[in-house]
């Protein structure tokens, strides 16, 4: 699969996830209607309270994961502005003196890459770590080559700031926004999935249009919602990620240029 279809495919995973709900229901509205023969059990009037509950529901979990999905947009190219910073103040700081250190910028590198593979969930946490802790040895490795302290400190506050923001990533993709909202929301999305299929209308045609079009947007957000709560899901799905991760090709293309 090329790159182009992953990422469509991608766009359309939600709805694609949705689909089987769909089918459910109707299947359910019509066996109830049409095998077992039970009449009307209650008019779409009468859940008019199970949708605005869901809603509500939905509403909140939704504002909730947008408030952490706005702050992950802008993640990624801190990050690669840190590694790009860092790579120019090194360089800067052993041209001060003269000195030739080209090991500097391949362990600046090699931090990058881990960091890239890290987002697409090709390394683990403590790998990720453990090679992020070399910036602080290199910024040591440096301030015994005699480089000048205001060098020194840039490095250290650089440094800071990519730790910082990566952290941050992890925090974000390892944590759950309330877990408990998330089984209300569960709940009350299969009570109404569960009413559409027994729910009557005056016109034949929309028993079934309505019931539908209810049940996919319903499912839908529902997923979008947990879709969205990992905006860093970028090596989830067999590697293909979700049409919600961000942006990360900041950090692709800082990389790209360290390794050259």
């Amino acid at each position: 699969m090329t790159q182009s279809s992953r990422s469509t495919f991608s766009r359309f995973r939600l709805l694609v996830g949705s689909l089987p709900v769909v089918v459910l229901v109707l299947i359910v509205r019509f066996v109830i209607q049409n095998v077992l023969d039970i009449g009307e059990v209650a008019t779409f009037g009468e859940i008019g309270s199970v949708i605005t509950g869901v809603t509500l529901i939905l509403g909140f979990m939704l504002g909730g994961v947008l408030a952490d999905y706005k702050e992950s947009e802008k993640i990624p190219a801190v990050v690669a502005g840190g590694l790009a910073a860092f790579a120019g103040t090194s360089a800067m700081a052993l041209d001060a003196k003269d000195l030739n250190y080209p090991q500097a910028k391949q362990r600046i590198a090699t931090v990058g890459n881990e960091i890239q593979s890290w987002l697409y969930s090709q390394s683990s946490d403590e790998q990720m770590w453990a090679a992020h802790a070399d910036l602080a040895k290199l910024i040591a490795d440096l301030e015994r080559e005699g480089i000048a302290a205001h060098y020194i400190s840039r490095l250290l506050v650089l440094n800071g700031d990519i730790t910082n923001n990566v952290n941050r990533i992890a925090v974000i993709r390892n944590t759950s926004f309330v877990q408990s909202g998330y089984v209300l929301m569960w709940f009350l999305v299969s009570i109404l999935q569960l009413s559409l299929a027994v729910v009557s209308f005056p016109s034949t045609i929309m028993s079934w249009i309505a019931p539908s079009v209810l049940s996919l947007a319903y499912a839908y957000l529902m997923l979008l919602v947990r879709d969205l709560d990992n905006p860093f899901g970028h090596g989830d799905n067999d590697g293909t990620g979700s049409g919600a991760d961000v942006d990360i090709s900041p950090v692709v293309n800082v990389v790209t240029q360290l390794n050259r």
